[in-house]
């Protein structure tokens, strides 16, 4: 019987091997980038910077511009060429500035306006290129030129990048994340740009631009406003302070619920988490264990703040339990942290985290029906002793029902023990022990991991998170019957549990 003291993560593992070696960022999920990287990788440790590369991009798309302004053939399939290489020159500044840290904000400013000023002038090069071909010609049936259609198209184009550029600022990444097919992204339709220049679509290329740009520029505007009106998160440390402040000598208010953040922002914070994460080798050791997996370092430092000061929020509605010889201890139910910690049933709704899950699992993961008590629940370890016994997360759903643990509070010498392949005939088991920090993941199927929480110890603290998801969220009468007596009884009491019946249930 092998036994495994500890897991950590593919990043973590690298960082704890070299602590002086520059960090190696992950690869690009897109062809062009990847293949863009690995031609700046010997510039990494040269005089050449991002700002260079960014400079030979603008040089490039200019001459673009000039070939498609001169009109004709020939020199539409030269800016043709001239836009795939430029095009592709764009991805060399970001690769070399992620692979050797020469990052700034000049340079980022610097790339986004060399963006918007080459598009500009590119679908301005080409209206002017179709009208010097049949001037005084409307390629619409409307008076406007094939110039004032490649402008219109341009700086259309141009708003675009805009309120990107700034609902990015907002959100993060996760807010203008392209969709991406096969390892490409919308934008790299320009690569196909030669074929509609070799069979002289140019004309049709523009008139299908002067249309369609405007057009996803009303959805962009309408993004932007979407975006601007929704709240930011609330700081913790502004929670804190606020809390810390002295009350003034008024009379008494109610309590507010502590506000959650929207669904976007947390959802951005968790793609930009996932950034890091080295895909391929979790999924290899989420199925080589069986079903389970163990990152050290999972959410962001701001994510996990704002689950630490839910937990402070509903402590006061804690409820606790102790069945002789299995458990003792204290927990929250998700009708509780829905009224009193709404951030943190965005944070399981957050569409990045259950992609990454599904990724994982290798199937759709589904939320657990909205009368499950146990879909996402707080559990609090308080008490000297205070702990729960060897058991299985068993589904008493018609299909499998994934746990997804997450460290918020861990101030003790508790352990999360666990054995592997304990339902896998002939196959050898495995026992593991981790002790999962503020901000760490366990993921694993429940009717697989044989698992337990080991007792809290003097003066300690412990508070964990829980999200469960579902293949299946039908159940029988009979099994809904089963699981919600064995949650009113062994954690979160029968008003938490049948609260849906007493009629005091939001969501």
């Amino acid at each position: 019987m092998e036994t495994i003291p500890k897991i950590i993560s593919a990043p973590a593992a690298a960082s704890a091997t070299s602590k002086t070696a520059r960090p190696v960022p992950p690869r690009p999920r897109q062809y062009d980038a990847r293949l863009a990287r690995w031609m700046v990788t010997p510039l990494a440790d040269t005089a050449v910077t991002p700002n260079h590369l960014t400079t030979v991009r603008l040089i490039v798309g200019l001459a673009c511009a000039w070939a498609f302004a001169k009109g004709g053939y020939a020199m539409a399939n030269l800016g043709a060429l001239l836009l795939v290489l430029s095009n592709f020159i764009d991805h060399t500044d970001g690769e070399l500035a992620r692979i050797s840290g020469k990052t700034s904000r000049i340079g980022h400013f610097y790339d986004l306006a060399s963006d918007a000023f080459v598009t500009v002038l590119l679908f301005g090069g080409i209206g002017m290129g179709v009208d010097a071909m049949a001037p005084g010609h409307f390629p619409l049936p409307v008076p406007l030129s094939a110039s004032a259609l490649g402008w219109i198209a341009g700086f259309a184009v141009a708003l675009i990048f805009f309120l990107r550029m700034r609902i990015e600022e907002r959100v993060g990444k996760a807010g203008t994340k392209q969709a991406s097919v096969g390892g490409f992204e919308t934008e790299d339709v320009l690569y196909l740009m030669p074929l509609v220049t070799l069979f002289d679509g140019t004309r049709g290329f523009l008139i299908a631009a002067a249309i369609g740009a405007p057009l996803f520029a009303l959805l962009v505007v309408a993004d932007y406003v979407r975006v601007m009106r929704r709240p930011l998160p609330v700081k913790a440390d502004e929670s804190v302070n606020a809390a810390a402040a002295p009350a003034a000598p008024m009379a008494p208010v109610a309590p507010v619920a502590p506000m959650a953040p929207a669904a976007f922002a947390a959802d951005a914070e968790i793609e930009r988490a996932l950034d890091a994460v080295d895909f391929d080798g979790v999924t290899r050791e989420f199925k080589s264990q069986d079903a389970f997996v163990y990152m050290e370092k999972f959410l962001p430092q701001s994510v996990t703040e704002q689950l630490i000061a839910a937990a402070r929020a509903v402590t006061p509605s804690v409820n606790r339990n102790y069945l002789p010889g299995h458990k003792q201890g204290g927990s929250v139910s998700r009708h509780t942290l829905d009224e009193l910690a709404p951030f943190v049933a965005e944070l399981y709704r957050s569409p990045a985290l259950i992609g990454f899950l599904e990724r994982l699992a290798g199937e759709k993961l589904l939320p657990s029906p909205q009368e499950d008590p146990h879909a996402y629940a707080l559990y609090y370890y308080t008490r000297p002793g205070d702990h729960i016994g060897w058991h299985y997360d068993t589904s008493y759903y018609k299909g499998r029902r994934y746990t997804l643990l997450l460290g918020v509070v861990d101030q003790s010498s508790c352990k999360l023990e666990y054995r592997l392949h304990t339902r896998n005939p002939g196959a050898t088991q495995v026992d593991g022990a981790v002790a999962y920090p503020p901000g760490a993941l366990v993921f694993f199927d429940g009717d697989k991991l044989h698992h337990r929480i080991t007792p809290l110890g003097d003066n300690e603290e412990r508070i964990s998170l829980t999200f469960e998801y579902v293949t299946d969220p039908r159940m029988g009468t009979w099994q809904r019957f089963i699981s919600n007596m064995k949650d009113a009884v062994a954690y979160f009491g029968f008003r938490q549990v049948f609260r849906q019946i007493f009629g005091r249930t939001k969501r």
